[in-house]
């Protein structure tokens, strides 16, 4: 009976072992060569060593070439899994919409044709963001705006579109107070992006902000655009500030309990933020609860 060759198996910490033994290896051969330097007895013992530290040296420039390498694919492997998750949690939200449209308009719950209209509207608006994050995941590349033209737009429009969504939802219903200047100036910020980083901020507000109300301000200070969501939670502790935005995190603290996520929306801000040259901030509201910021230069 033949047995099938079975794979060799590559751990992770493989790659560094590996390179690790090989720098090990020259950093001792380099002492060799210096060792017979020093005590030589023959000019063969000098070319002897020469030629030792020769080989240890560029073995030592070799290992740490290979390091580099490493560290450069981790980071490749980690953009490239962070990607992945953000998408994943990016197209979820859509397709929930989309759904929960879909069963009002399915079983005739809407009062008369303007409502019919408005949630087909609504459809198509999330339909709209699926088919940009589509088009992102078949260029095989994360949203990258190093080469997008952006031209100036009203912000705000694409603002009232994302809070209509919200309200739409029925779960929502008086939870939401909306304060949106129509007076501020145009901004060169793809508003596809300024929404999916303005939905995050909104719903994670009315996820981890509690059961109180979620206060919604974009207006003008200065020369920049500032968009504001404030909850009334439990506010954020100090130590979490720090690392709310980073992939993964959640305010909760927990796994368990029981709220939704992957703790991916406030990422998604923050590198909507670093893609514009804006500037995202939390604090805890004088008021109670957590408020984010998010200031867009109009210049």
């Amino acid at each position: 009976m033949k047995h099938k060759p079975q794979p060799i198996k590559i751990y992770r910490s493989t790659p560094w072992i590996i390179a690790f033994c090989a720098l090990a290896s020259s950093i001792a051969n380099l002492v060799t060569g210096i060792v017979l330097l020093c005590l030589f007895k023959s000019g063969g013992d000098i070319a002897l060593g020469i030629l030792t530290i020769v080989f240890a040296v560029c073995g030592i420039a070799g290992s740490i070439v290979a390091l580099v390498f490493i560290v450069r694919q981790n980071r490749y492997n980690q953009t490239k899994a962070r990607f992945m998750a953000q998408v994943s949690h990016e197209l979820r939200t859509p397709m929930t919409s989309i759904r929960m449209y879909a069963d009002t308009l399915s079983l005739h719950r809407f009062k008369d044709e303007a409502e019919e209209d408005e949630l087909i509207e609504h459809m198509n608006a999330e339909i709209g963001r699926m088919e940009y994050l589509i088009k992102q995941i078949l260029d095989s590349k994360p949203i990258d705006n190093s080469q997008k033209v952006v031209f100036k737009t009203r912000l705000q429009d694409a603002l009232h579109e994302v809070v209509a969504s919200f309200f739409a939802d029925k779960s929502n219903e008086g939870r939401l107070d909306v304060d949106i200047d129509d007076t501020v100036p145009e901004i060169a910020i793809d508003p596809r992006d300024f929404s999916h980083a303005a939905s995050n901020l909104i719903r994670n507000a009315l996820t981890h902000g509690g059961t109180g109300r979620v206060y919604i301000s974009f207006n003008r200070d200065g020369n920049v655009a500032v968009l504001r969501v404030r909850d009334e939670g439990k506010g954020i502790d100090e130590a979490m500030k720090k690392k709310i935005f980073e992939p993964f995190e959640r305010g909760d603290n927990t796994t368990d309990s029981g709220i939704p996520g992957f703790g991916l929306g406030l990422s998604i801000v923050r590198d909507f933020a670093r893609q514009y040259g804006a500037k995202v901030e939390v604090d805890n509201a004088p008021q109670g609860g957590a408020i984010f910021t998010i200031a867009m230069k109009l210049i």
